[in-house]
């Protein structure tokens, strides 16, 4: 039962295709998930890894591996998170009314803010991954842990504020959370991540960037909550983009910098 709960989520909240092995008809299979994404962002880190490796052993150029990476991250969640970011994005910066930036967010269209927040977040993640790419021993670490930690935060924020709309998938997750129980649960594959690479990378390579994420992803939690009134799908995604990005930037800045 736990395994099969764990595909729905990896199912809904990646590209990976064990969707194909099991029915996903009816949004009633969200709820109770929240506590698996940072399992999902396990899986995902680990999966990072495999292609970093690949990458290694092609000898490909920092920028180029970098590049990659960051193509490879984005193709392996599908682009949820970074299209919540900027549908995010244009309801934020559109400076109007809660109830009109969450109309805006709902557009399927993206404007000019989202498409220039997505450039400029995207263009920071690679930037990172170019800086960390050539120490082996900060990159492996990045890799496994930014996932994870950023799903954390994503489930902190499912739990913490209430959803700002009356309808809508991310409702289900919101009130299917149980707090605090789903927060611990959800914070075991971190802890487990974390103890078992202190054993072969430095602690400030582990440190850093779960710190990274778990800070930028909260402020940004809140931040969004107050100028929207709570969270929704969109800025689930958005939360998840903005503490990748941190996790690595603080990589980037403080340990390969």
């Amino acid at each position: 039962m736990i395994l099969k709960r764990l595909a729905i989520a990896i199912a809904y909240v990646t590209a990976i295709p064990i969707g194909r092995l099991i029915n996903l008809e009816g949004d009633w299979q969200l709820r109770g998930l929240g506590k698996y994404l940072p399992w999902v962002g396990l899986l995902v880190g680990l999966i990072l890894v495999a292609v970093n490796a690949i990458i290694i052993q092609l000898s490909a150029a920092e920028t180029l591996h970098g590049a990659l990476i960051a193509v490879c991250w984005l193709a392996l969640t599908g682009s949820i998170h970074m299209d919540g970011l900027m549908d995010t994005a244009d309801g934020i910066f559109s400076h109007q009314s809660r109830e009109r930036m969450l109309e805006i967010m709902q557009d399927s269209r993206v404007g000019n803010f989202g498409v220039l927040s997505g450039v400029c977040l995207l263009l920071l993640k690679v930037v990172s991954l170019v800086t960390i790419a050539p120490h082996l021993n900060l990159m492996i670490p990045a890799l496994v842990i930014t996932p994870i930690a950023a799903r954390w935060a994503e489930l902190y924020t499912i739990a913490r504020f209430p959803y700002a709309r009356l309808e809508g998938k991310g409702r289900i997750w919101h009130d299917s959370t149980n707090t605090p129980l789903d927060l611990i649960l959800g914070g075991l594959p971190l802890a487990a991540a974390a103890i078992a690479m202190m054993a072969f990378y430095p602690y400030n390579a582990i440190i850093v960037p779960t710190g990274g994420a778990l800070l930028a992803g909260t402020l940004a939690a809140h931040s969004l909550a107050r100028k929207l009134g709570g969270h929704t799908g969109d800025s689930y995604g958005a939360v998840v983009e903005l503490a990748e990005c941190g996790a690595l930037l603080a990589t980037a800045l403080i340990l390969a910098g």
